[in-house]
């Protein structure tokens, strides 16, 4: 045993430092820098315990060491390297679901079992009964087999695996596993300082304190990064959930985005007792604008179309929406039959002084019908009475615009 506390007794130690990183490092999506040199220095700080607890002074102090009986520093040894193996265990069968990390801590689990049957050999019979006629080799194994191990690795590993990347359907234990690997050396190292305390107050005290520093930082970081990772979910949600909505042609809401908001103003307008107008509009002869000009010109009469209906609408709270096809409807909250009929004529007139200007003139046939917050009704009443009135402004020779009582016997 060592009579000094010495640099190469401490190295010895310190060479379980990459496998500590390694088992208690967390998941790709919450590693950072930062993160991973405040777990350095925690895994540093438990090898300098762990030496201190073993042998009874703190590395590079010169202090003369006074290490444990030879039995109980094997049955600690035993211990540390049972853990250790455990711990990888964990690791790759439990706390990795992507397949190049398991492929990793595959080997990190070969090197660890190797090295503990190794070591146990070596302390138990070989350093016990000073056999050391080419026996230190022994402890060369595991290096050996891990050095294999990455020669005939594949050169390309996929990233995911489908069939357990489902956080969903895993155990709770594995999940209490993968919150709890990353304070597993803020706990061994006070755990560690608690052991040292009763011969080396201060420098426990010391390590405690730390701990609970590096701790409280290394949380502060991972909080900060999990609420931007929240921050920039809420934003790509809000951006899917948009797209979801638009028509990716005209740019207005589709026809998904315009039942929602029909059902959310419907719903208002029956609270607050105020009328709703709808506009369902037709681009006219649109098949023989197809037929004669090709399909993209219609296409691009269908965007131009979009872009006058816009225009003409002045309030954000008045809908657009392509309803399907060459139909588009248009919402007005709060507004009666004649702000209906009103709006409905602006756009007749602004779409008459786009065609005098556009090589492809367009015509709208506009249907319009009101809710005006008297007896009862429903939007699909509603809805009915406004296509009424388009197929009636379609049969009288389109290019105008008809209105339906939304509460006319013709509506059922």
């Amino acid at each position: 045993m060592p009579t000094v506390a010495s640099i190469g007794d401490f190295l010895f130690f310190a060479s379980f430092v990459p496998i500590l990183l390694a088992i208690t490092l967390p998941d790709e999506g919450f590693f950072s820098p930062s993160t991973f040199l405040l777990d350095s220095f925690q895994a540093a700080a438990c090898t300098c315990l762990a030496y201190t607890a073993l042998f009874g002074a703190f590395p590079f102090s010169g202090e003369a060491a006074n290490a444990m009986p030879y039995a109980p520093l094997e049955f600690v040894y035993d211990s540390e390297y049972l853990a250790v193996v455990l711990l990888a265990a964990l690791r790759l069968f439990l706390g990795t679901r992507n397949r190049a990390d398991r492929y990793f801590f595959r080997g990190l689990l070969l090197y660890t079992s190797l090295y503990a049957v190794c070591s146990g050999i070596y302390n138990h019979y070989i350093g016990k009964y000073s056999l050391t006629n080419g026996a230190d080799a022994l402890n060369d194994i595991p290096s050996a087999a891990l050095a294999l191990a990455a020669i005939f690795a594949p050169a390309t590993l996929p990233l995911a695996d489908n069939a357990l990347s489902s956080r969903a359907s895993r155990a709770k234990l594995v999940s209490l596993i993968d919150n709890a690997r990353p304070v597993f050396l803020s706990l061994a190292l006070i755990g560690l300082s608690a052991v040292v305390a009763i011969r080396h107050f201060a420098v426990a005290f010391a390590f405690i304190v730390g701990a609970f520093i590096l701790y409280s930082l290394r949380a502060s970081l991972l909080q900060n990064k999990l609420e931007h990772a929240q921050t920039a979910l809420e934003k790509s949600n809000t951006q899917l959930s948009e797209i979801a909505h638009l028509d990716s042609l005209t740019g207005v809401s589709n026809r998904r985005g315009f039942d929602q908001i029909f059902a959310v103003e419907w719903g208002r307008a029956q609270r607050t007792r105020q009328p709703l107008s709808l506009l369902l509009i037709d681009v006219d002869h649109f098949k023989s604008i197809n037929d004669t000009y090709g399909h993209q010109a219609g296409d691009e009469c269908l965007r131009n179309t979009a872009r006058v209906l816009t225009a003409v609408l002045d309030r954000p709270a008045d809908l657009v929406a392509r309803y399907g096809g060459d139909e588009f409807a248009i919402l007005l909250a709060e507004t009666g039959s004649y702000g209906a009929s009103t709006v409905a004529g602006h756009i007749r007139s602004a779409i008459a002084n786009d065609a005098a200007q556009a090589s492809i003139p367009t015509t709208l046939s506009i249907g319009v019908s009101t809710w005006n917050a008297e007896g009862e009704a429903n939007p699909e009443k509603l809805l009915r009475a406004a296509d009424r009135a388009l197929y009636a402004a379609k049969h009288k020779g389109r290019d105008r615009v008809e209105w339906i009582d939304v509460h006319s016997p013709t509506v059922k």
